[in-house]
């Protein structure tokens, strides 16, 4: 059998892991010296609630799985002649998946590792779709072009209310944070291959409605959607307004929402939101 490995972002529950064949590797998040692992001692919402009753303390800082994390797992499960797909997430916000490629080049079985250029749901989707395939038997050659077949298909969209986190975390100047946060800017980014492309701002929380009727509609116009996720952080208010709106949209559409993982949730901050999908 094909074996499937990802990472917490995709946001892969227990009883998912249980019934198909798909093991996570967590990421880290490191909060005053003490480090907990994504998914197991630690979730998105648990982290949200830290930092907002902690703002005087560092900034909690994120790490991707070691190489020797994925050596471990990708040889225990080769060990009796199978092998591993590893579905990871994207580089533009994460080593992660470079951790997978040395690995996969040391470890001692058949291992391939794919970078879906995704994360959260969409990552989740997709690894939940060839890990069906793959405990039906599914050969590799299958598999990888399954996962690029949904990778091509796959759409996500984030929006955030503040920047604060990503200037504390470094992923952005603390000039461009503080004029977002004077200005109340509220910003959507759509997730591409090789950039993560601004789609809007506005001042308030507005925006996010605004983005949705005037950009989001025109352009997933046509798209036939199988799949639908919304994560968030923060309240599940809008979150789950726009499920509402998605589904007199999509009516034949299954549509999750999710808190985001402690990954996400660090960089993106409180009131944080993102649609994503994948189309037939």
């Amino acid at each position: 059998m094909i074996q499937i490995v990802t990472d917490s972002s995709a946001l892969i529950t227990k009883e998912e892991q249980n019934k198909l064949p798909i093991t996570v590797v967590p990421l880290s998040v490191t909060i005053n010296q003490h480090t907990y692992h994504d998914s197991i001692d630690i979730d998105g919402k648990g982290l949200t609630k830290t930092i907002a009753e902690n703002p005087k303390d560092p900034f909690p800082i994120t790490s991707q799985p070691s190489i020797g994390a994925f050596v471990e797992t990708y040889n225990r499960l080769t060990k009796n002649g199978d092998s591993v797909l590893s579905i990871n997430m994207t580089d533009l916000l994460s080593g992660t998946v470079h951790s997978a490629e040395q690995a996969a080049k040391i470890a001692d079985g058949n291992v391939q590792v794919i970078n879906t250029k995704y994360i959260d749901q969409s990552l989740g989707h997709i690894v939940l779709e060839v890990a069906k395939k793959a405990q039906k038997g599914s050969s590799m050659k299958e598999l990888v072009q399954l996962t690029h077949d949904l990778m091509q298909k796959s759409v996500l969209f984030i929006g955030a209310s503040t920047l604060d986190n990503l200037v504390r975390g470094g992923r952005i100047n603390r000039a461009v944070g503080l004029i977002s946060k004077l200005m109340n800017l509220h910003v959507i980014f759509r997730l591409k291959p090789d950039e993560l492309k601004l789609e809007m701002k506005g001042r308030g929380k507005k925006t996010f409605q605004r983005w949705f009727d005037r950009k989001f509609k025109s352009e997933v116009n046509g798209y036939h959607f199988n799949f639908l996720g919304i994560s968030y952080t923060g309240s599940d208010q809008f979150p789950n307004e726009l499920k509402e709106q998605l589904h007199n949209m999509y009516p034949e559409a299954e549509i999750k929402v999710l808190y985001t993982s402690a990954i996400v949730a660090n960089h993106v901050g409180p009131n944080a939101f993102a649609i994503m999908g994948c189309y037939k």
